[in-house]
């Protein structure tokens, strides 16, 4: 009788992890910051004009400035071409560089009660008109944090471009 109270607090515990964990951390955005050239931690913000993405029909038609983009990659390919066509924030220097990167998707089931999702990993730039100074690689898989939202902070750096 001495474990009786012990086993019954063990029971009502262990009865609460039964339920799936659907905290999902894929995604099909691959996030790109924006750098200084001269100063590769200071951020720098570009006039993003318009963004193509291979495996759409649409432009997508941004006008903002922004130091940092998610992209959504083609998921029924195994590459996806970007085009980004900027200018610099005094609007002198206009820009259009093309990124053409690949990668693999993995279905994973995270829980019964979840069901599966596609985990896209080994991303990897196969062609750019930029120098290869001009990109740096962070994470070659496309995560996110479900705690902190939809900001593109929530998302793994995967490209840092200096300009």
């Amino acid at each position: 009788m001495k474990f009786a109270g012990l086993i019954l607090i063990c029971v009502f515990f262990g009865s609460c992890l039964n339920d799936g964990n659907c905290l999902i951390t894929s995604t099909n955005n691959i996030h790109i910051q924006f750098k200084k050239e001269s100063n590769h931690k200071l951020d720098t913000a570009l006039v993003i004009k318009t963004i193509s993405i291979s495996g759409t029909d649409s432009i997508i038609k941004v006008n903002t400035s922004a130091s940092e983009v998610l992209i959504p990659i083609d998921i029924h390919s195994n590459t996806t071409s970007i085009v980004i066509r900027h200018t610099n924030s005094d609007s002198t220097n206009v820009g259009l560089d093309t990124l053409q990167v690949s990668y693999t998707g993995q279905s994973k089931v995270i829980a019964k009660d979840c069901g599966a999702f596609t985990y896209y990993q080994n991303l990897e730039m196969i062609k750019t008109n930029l120098k290869d100074s001009q990109i740096k690689i962070f994470s070659t898989s496309l995560l996110k944090d479900p705690t902190l939202g939809n900001t593109p902070s929530a998302y793994a750096v995967n490209y840092q471009i200096f300009y």
